[in-house]
């Protein structure tokens, strides 16, 4: 079948039931097409991203490591920015490392402070990385992630929070672990 030029009828013709033309008087007697339902085709393709967006997670953020490994004397620290309210929630430290750690588990200081820097609680964390054998307890190639046990996490309204945590291996420096990081969930 050999490709003809259509006139404007031929394309009205064939278009099917659920479209309508549109005139454009911008550029004269231009003509669009456009489906009836473009609301229908911006919901499907917002929704999931919205959807995504409805939880209850504050502040999440990570933070690099060095290279060399973490010394006991590094602190990180987390800043959580002011509320227009009260925040009772939960907090999550992760661990991003290396798929071959070394250690078996990670033991760490999580200090909350409130905006001033006070010391509002301070909770020691044991957290298993890998099996006796050195197997990771989670999946992963190169890295693998690890989330803590819930804290309980408290901010007042108006007011920032700071987040440190620091490690209490016995090793003054430890490497494998390349990012640290927090989630604070409201409930």
């Amino acid at each position: 079948m050999k490709n003809k030029k259509r006139s404007y009828k031929e394309i009205e013709e064939d278009m099917p039931l659920s479209a309508e033309k549109i005139e454009d008087n911008t550029f004269g007697s231009c003509h669009r097409y456009r489906l009836l339902s473009p609301y229908i085709s911006l919901y499907l393709l917002l929704s999931p991203i919205i959807l995504s967006c409805t939880g209850s997670t504050v502040f999440h953020s990570y933070k690099p490591l060095p290279a060399e490994g973490w010394d006991r004397r590094d602190t990180v620290c987390f800043d959580v920015p002011q509320q227009a309210e009260d925040i009772r929630g939960t907090l999550f430290v992760g661990l991003r490392t290396v798929a071959h750690i070394g250690i078996q588990d990670v033991a760490l200081a999580v200090e909350q402070c409130d905006g001033a820097g006070i010391v509002s609680r301070c909770d020691t964390l044991r957290y298993p990385l890998t099996d006796a054998e050195g197997n990771a307890l989670t999946s992963g190639v190169n890295c693998h992630q690890y989330e803590t046990q819930q804290l309980p996490f408290l901010m007042r309204k108006g007011k920032g929070a700071h987040v440190r945590i620091h490690h209490l291996m016995t090793p003054e420096t430890i490497s494998g672990i390349t990012e640290l990081g927090i989630r604070v969930e409201a409930q």
